[in-house]
């Protein structure tokens, strides 16, 4: 269902991190480039401090260097203001549509009673019955916010389908590498991804130094 398809995978700061975690070891992993930044109004008013260095909050969009149907979105934080939010997943996926995408795949967190390691939701019902017959457990109610849901959700209106993997968590730990790697290994599933998870606990070490936990902002 995918093999001619363009992807992209978005993964921003929310509960436990989880989405953004993921986002960051796999384009970290299958050693991509940024081709294009989003910065936001919207975004808490701060930089962050790394070495003596300065940077302003933002989102990267990346292509991995051999594989071209694929991009990964990735950031330090997301908007606070609802409609910063929604100008920004306009102006995201008026730009990943520029590049071809025809499917949006958000990972995100899910808090709530669930045996399941991972959830999954998408954006109209053939979407769902292909994920069912991958083995995924559907969410069947609930609400997934901030940018993670929105891609998603907003993603036929760029005539794109959109999907959305949520890795199930406590909530109470500011970064849950375990649910994390649940989303990562749902991707290799779903997508056929060949990437090795061994290297996640090292890159969990360093994300611990950054200090992306204190801007989240516990969106899912």
């Amino acid at each position: 269902m995918f093999e001619s398809r363009v992807i992209c995978i978005g993964g921003l700061p929310g509960i436990g991190s989880v989405g953004k975690v993921a986002a960051d070891y796999l384009a970290k992993n299958l050693d991509c480039t940024t081709i294009k930044l989003f910065i936001s109004p919207g975004f808490p008013a701060q930089v962050i401090v790394s070495e003596g260095m300065a940077s302003l909050l933002q989102i990267e969009l990346k292509v991995p260097k051999d594989k071209k149907n694929l991009l990964i979105l990735s950031g330090d934080a997301q908007p606070v203001d609802i409609k910063d939010m929604y100008f920004l997943a306009g102006e995201i996926l008026e730009t990943v549509k520029s590049f071809n995408v025809t499917d949006f795949i958000t990972l995100a967190a899910y808090v709530g009673e669930s045996g399941e390691k991972v959830v999954a939701a998408a954006s109209d019902l053939e979407l769902v019955e292909h994920l069912q017959k991958n083995g995924f457990v559907i969410l069947r109610n609930g609400a997934i916010g901030g940018l993670n849901g929105l891609l998603a959700g907003l993603a036929p209106i760029y005539a794109m389908r959109g999907y959305c993997l949520l890795g199930t968590t406590s909530g109470n730990d500011p970064v849950d590498l375990p649910a994390a790697k649940n989303l990562l290994e749902a991707l290799k599933t779903l997508l056929g991804l060949e990437i090795s998870l061994e290297g996640l606990a090292l890159s969990f070490e360093e994300l611990k130094e950054t200090s992306y936990q204190e801007i989240d902002m516990n969106y899912r």
